[in-house]
């Protein structure tokens, strides 16, 4: 066991070396507020390009008067009812009826100026803005938001966020395929709309609502629920947000000028310009080439590695310490009949030398985690901490009947060193134990696909919780895409009674058991929540000046940061 322990020492020393360039910015945790989305994955690595070695001045000012430009990864122009992060389409083309405050203290109305709520939380009557106009000028009204709520519940589009209306009355028969309608989604009249839920949800609008973006029901009401996917629209997406989308190259570039009619008024940026970027280092080497004016998270940010590099920029904000709310762990598919063994899992979690990587390899950042929720709240005391110890991980594999020679495929999406090195780490130790794990550099296509076919074994993912822990369905809900073979209907039970209340008091009872279940029987192999470095170009007025007021990363999801108020210096 010594001699095991000092060689995967010396395995983590050589990486540290080679990855610590720079000292890691000071951590220090975020107050707890909530906020954030799901991130599904966070990029698309392609031939890994070397980032720059030397921090360089860049000029003031670098980018085109008017013209905001940020970063995408591959494989989210196909529409955001299927990718979570091409959500930052949504937030520039489409809008939502409402959308989270970026200050994390409630929801901005948006396309519904307002809204009531019926008794405890089992209906939502929607009050629309009037005069609101799609891109095209047709008028956007009550009929547009019945089709968008039917065709995110439809199980032939196989929309990501479907899981946001499962509470709605009827979600269980369109599921079924028995009808193609939420009976609990009515029009009251032309401007208004009633959403009656099948129980008490009075964070609804606040936790479900802002993940559904309205599209326009006289362009897609005719296209098949099965077809709506790979349709031109999504190359030529008619909205109602502050742009229009005037160009769309697949997996390259998505253009947009200001929408003159906007709800909320013109935008003061003449352009917005998101460019495409094979990996994170490519998008790292553009930011310091002054070619986008943001490093936002869905990139994996700025590895902490070289957050000094970055802050030695004078056109820069550099945000170094931004709390993610982000539980990172290794995704594993529960429907292997190899891994349904718990003893497995068990030792998956005690050979991994957790805290020994967050202190070396990455640099400090990061805090261990044994379940999912990043919120203190929704977590016990009483939790299993799975402290290192290879020899126990031995005795449960052998316990288990373990075939030490199966090869196990790991994917690995993230390319920036420090998460290289981090999954050659987690490969190591596990190898150590007589897992014999191979690490595999994906794209972020072939991940999902892997996902969506079953032949994922192992990856290292991570997933936004910052907003709320009932985010966490997503993942470890029975039926969730995410959830990769793991049901447990007391899970799910607990899911909804923790959105009966409005009531920290009353609700976090609810999550901490959720938190145990998770703990013990390990749908995920947890590892650590992470901090995501981020940085933006101070030439936009309002980009860096949103995320300073932002408490926590929001993932994926439209979020009321007043757009149409920036321009350039």
């Amino acid at each position: 066991m010594i001699k095991l322990y000092k060689v995967v020492t010396l395995v983590l020393v050589a990486v540290f070396m080679l990855s610590a360039c720079a000292p890691a910015a000071t951590t220090t945790p975020a107050p707890e507020q909530p906020t954030a989305a799901v991130e599904q994955s966070t990029n698309a690595p392609a031939e890994p390009t070397a980032a720059p070695a030397e921090a360089t001045t860049a000029p003031a000012s670098t980018g085109p008067a008017g013209v905001l430009r940020l970063p995408l990864r591959p494989g989210v122009t196909v529409g955001s009812l299927w990718t979570a992060a091409g959500r930052h389409l949504d937030e520039a083309f489409l809008s939502e009826l409402a959308q989270v405050k970026w200050t994390a203290d409630g929801v901005q109305p948006m396309l519904a100026e307002s809204w009531d709520m019926e008794g405890d939380g089992t209906a939502f009557v929607f009050h629309l803005r009037k005069g609101v106009t799609w891109s095209d000028g047709e008028p956007f009204t009550a009929d547009d938001v019945l089709y968008t709520f039917n065709i995110y519940a439809n199980p032939k589009v196989g929309a990501i966020q479907a899981g946001k209306l499962a509470d709605v009355v009827g979600y269980a028969d369109v599921v079924a395929g028995t009808t193609e309608t939420l009976a609990g989604v009515t029009k009251v009249d032309d401007y208004t709309v009633r959403v009656e839920l099948s129980s008490p949800s009075p964070l609804f609008v606040e936790l479900k609502v802002p993940f559904i973006s309205i599209l326009p029901a006289h362009i897609l009401a005719s296209v098949p629920a099965d077809q709506l996917k790979g349709n031109d629209y999504w190359k030529h997406i008619v909205g109602t947000g502050p742009f229009i989308m005037t160009n769309l190259i697949e997996d390259q570039l998505v253009e947009g000028v200001a929408n003159p009619n906007y709800f909320e008024g013109k935008p003061k940026l003449e352009k917005i310009v998101f460019q495409v970027y094979a990996d994170s280092n490519t998008m790292l080497a553009a930011l310091e080439a002054g070619e986008i004016d943001g490093m936002l998270y869905q990139g994996g940010g700025i590895p902490v590695d070289q957050v000094s590099r970055f802050e030695a920029l004078p056109n820069l904000k550099v945000f170094g310490n931004m709390d993610a709310g982000l539980p990172t762990f290794l995704l594993i598919n529960l429907n292997k009949e190899y891994f349904k063994d718990v003893r497995v899992r068990q030792a998956i979690m005690y050979a991994i030398d957790r805290q020994t990587i967050i202190d070396t390899v990455k640099l400090g950042t990061g805090t261990v985690s044994n379940t999912m929720f990043p919120a203190a709240w929704a977590r016990p005391d009483t939790l299993i901490d799975y402290q290192y110890d290879p020899e126990k991980a031995k005795a449960l594999l052998a316990e288990a009947g373990w075939d030490s020679s199966r090869q196990i495929d790991m994917q690995r999406y993230y390319t920036d060193q420090v998460n290289k090195d981090t999954v050659d780490a987690i490969a190591s130790m596990l190898q150590e134990v007589g897992i014999n794990v191979v690490v595999r550099e994906v794209k972020s296509a072939e991940f999902q696909a892997s996902v969506d076919d079953g032949s994922l074994e192992l990856a290292y993912a991570a997933n936004g919780q910052g907003l709320d822990p009932s985010l966490g369905f997503l993942v470890t809900g029975c039926g969730q895409r995410l959830s990769v073979g793991y049901c447990n209907e007391r899970v799910d039970e607990l899911y909804k009674l923790g959105q009966s209340s409005a009531d920290r008091a009353v609700r976090a009872p609810y999550y901490q058991e959720i938190s145990t279940i998770l703990n013990e029987e390990l749908p995920k192999i947890w590892l650590w929540y992470e901090v995501r470095p981020v940085a933006f170009d101070t030439r936009v007025v309002g980009l860096a000046e949103h995320y300073a007021e932002q408490p926590l990363l929001m993932f994926d999801v439209p979020v009321y940061n007043e757009i149409h108020t920036w321009y350039t210096k």
